[in-house]
């Protein structure tokens, strides 16, 4: 099959990792890798459709596991096999899912999942639309729902527009990014406050109310906000992060989801930024098959649009990822067509 391979730096060069990251060009086209085969109970081989490609991915500590990688873990495919007769998932099942993050393999024709790891595609999506959806508007219910515990509205309340509005307020940066779109879907259905802060409200801001946005800001105007609201969820990092703490009420919940921002507890904390009685945390997306079968019927009612901002063909991987890394590269998610 073919597969996009993060290849090693060459012998006389400092070996690849988080510290030291692989440039996109060490990402390579390889043909003839085997096909994975079904192992162990619970696992499926899926042919796979569409993928995505996510910033900072030479970032992460799971690229870089074994030499010649294949990275990726959105995946919409279609079955192949199944390891036993009494899986719930047969042969010509279409599917969307995650893999987990350390067994990450989906730019890929073919690649190995678990039951437990992805859902039936709703007939209503594209395979890139149902790919654009697992791991970032997973980390979106997990920011609200989970973190924050904000009650997760239920599918008919999405539907019908009754969730009753709440009297809390909740501030997404980054709005108009990969994650930030399910953010404010997900946190205007469940009927609170939603204020949405992008870098240009005349780029964004229809974009954002037209996803359920109560009020579009730009990131110069909250220092007029200090300790208005109750839970601010970041999708930026930076500077952007840092005001954060001013923002966010005494006794509120600060989240950030920003890869490069996994220890700002703790640096902000020794920084003096960080409030006492603030529940701040950062996260990596778990996934759960209760949470993809709530994202996966709320996307088949039209409660949860995905979106999707280019597609590119397996072989252009390399510039796949070098647009998804740009300062802007379009609403949604860079997909993989395989």
């Amino acid at each position: 099959m073919e597969a996009i391979r993060l290849h090693p730096a060459s012998p006389t060069s400092t070996p690849y990792s988080p510290a030291n990251p692989a440039p996109s060009t060490a990402l390579r086209l390889d043909r003839d890798v085997p096909i994975p085969v079904p192992s162990a109970p619970g696992e499926l081989l899926i042919r796979v459709k569409a993928t995505t490609v996510i910033r900072d991915m030479l970032t992460w500590p799971e690229s870089y596991t074994h030499e010649y990688a294949i990275l990726g873990n959105d995946v919409a495919g279609i079955v192949v096999e199944v390891f036993s007769s009494t899986s719930q998932f047969k042969p010509g099942d279409e599917v969307f899912g995650m893999t987990n993050a350390a067994r990450a393999a989906t730019w890929a024709e073919y690649t190995i999942v678990k039951e437990e790891e992805v859902a039936r595609k709703p007939s209503t999506l594209t395979f890139a639309e149902a790919a654009a959806i697992p791991l970032s508007a997973q980390t979106a219910y997990e920011a609200l729902f989970e973190h924050a515990r904000i009650p997760r509205p239920t599918v008919a309340e999405f539907t019908t527009h009754s969730a009753t509005k709440k009297e809390y307020s909740v501030l997404i940066t980054g709005a108009a990014g990969a994650v930030g779109v399910y953010l404010v879907q997900l946190a205007a259905a469940a009927g609170v406050k939603v204020v949405a802060a992008s870098s240009s409200n005349a780029r964004n801001r229809d974009f954002l109310q037209d996803l359920g946005a109560d009020e579009v800001v730009e990131y110069s105007t909250l220092d007029e906000r200090r300790g208005e609201f109750d839970v601010i969820v970041d999708a930026v990092g930076g500077k952007v992060l840092e005001k954060c703490w001013e923002y966010v009420a005494d006794t509120g919940v600060l989240i950030s989801v920003d890869s490069a921002s996994f220890n700002f507890v703790e640096e902000h904390e020794k920084r003096g930024l960080r409030k006492a009685g603030v529940h701040a945390l950062f996260f990596i997306v778990r996934g759960s098959l209760d949470a993809l079968h709530y994202l996966a019927e709320a996307a088949s009612h039209g409660a949860v649009r995905p979106l999707v901002a280019d597609i590119y063909p397996l072989a252009r991987a390399r510039e796949a990822y070098d647009m998804a890394n740009g300062r802007a590269y379009g609403r949604g998610k860079v997909i993989l067509a395989v």
